[in-house]
């Protein structure tokens, strides 16, 4: 029996690459690893476009939050040159809210879409196929499931450390996907760590 997934829109993977962030962060003049003892990164990307963006937050040594928001338009050889923005960002909230917020999405534990990508096929139906070679008839099953791809879109890369431990993951367009998979747990967690920046920031405006 043979596994066939029809895809129902093209798939095609939208991210942004770990060389992509360590020219982010070289170009923005920030390590590659987390600096600060509780520190999250949000880095947004992916597109046809040369622009990205980072949302950062972090305690620093007299425990005070910062909030920045980076804006980063790569060079284009033969159009354009780097260009960066670096806003300081206020919450409406109080930051230690927030940050527990993240925490009860599960900033600190989600896996990245790669590893919950079989939960992102819907389950299709066996079908009994019928095919001559040689003259004879030959009769196989086959199992045609559906997965939905988008075309394109954005990636988002987290990063986030504190005293209890540290994670990084990935998701391409999850706004999107959640549409086809409002069931699935994680993609559920991830919009909601978006949400929680969206409405306290007003930046990545759906």
């Amino acid at each position: 029996m043979r596994n066939i997934q029809i895809l129902i829109i093209f798939l095609f993977s939208i991210g942004i690459s770990a060389q992509n962030i360590s020219e982010i962060n070289s170009d923005l003049k920030l390590s590659d690893s987390l600096t600060f003892g509780t520190e999250v990164r949000i880095y947004q990307g992916g597109g046809t476009t040369n622009y990205s963006s980072l949302y950062r937050m972090f305690k620093d040594e007299s425990k005070k939050w910062n909030i920045e928001f980076y804006e980063h338009y790569a060079k284009v050889k033969g159009k354009s040159k780097l260009h960066t923005e670096k806003q300081v960002l206020k919450a409406k909230n109080n930051m230690d809210s927030i940050y527990r917020s993240l925490v009860r999405s599960y900033i600190l534990d989600l896996p990245s879409e790669n590893e919950i990508s079989w939960k992102m096929i819907k389950r299709g139906t066996i079908e009994k196929i019928e095919r001559f070679r040689n003259g004879e008839k030959k009769v196989t099953y086959e199992l045609f499931n559906r997965q939905w791809g988008i075309l394109d879109g954005e990636g988002f890369k987290v990063q986030v450390k504190d005293w209890s431990g540290k994670n990084e993951f990935e998701y391409s367009n999850p706004d999107r996907y959640l549409n086809y998979y409002p069931d699935i747990d994680e993609l559920n967690y991830m919009c909601e760590i978006l949400n929680t920046i969206r409405n306290e920031f007003g930046i990545w405006k759906k």
